[in-house]
């Protein structure tokens, strides 16, 4: 139990530390992700102006109940 407490105590010091450094390659990861968003969010801008120049659906007609009479 004394070692789980130590090992917590430890690991919570240390935390902070690592936060405060900063990986390069994360930023880069961070910057790539960044513009993958831009680019769907601009993908996703022209399919929803595209869909509405589009006509609307004709409406379906009802379809036959050949058991009707006998409900």
């Amino acid at each position: 139990m004394r070692l789980f407490a130590i090992a917590a105590i430890l690991t919570s010091l240390t935390v902070p530390a690592y936060a405060q450094g900063g990986d390069p390659h994360k930023e880069q990861l961070n910057k790539a992700m960044d513009e993958k968003k831009k680019e769907t969010a601009e993908i996703e801008k022209a399919y929803r102006d595209a869909a509405k120049r589009l006509p609307p659906p004709p409406q379906a007609a009802k379809k036959p109940d050949p058991w009707s009479n006998l409900r």
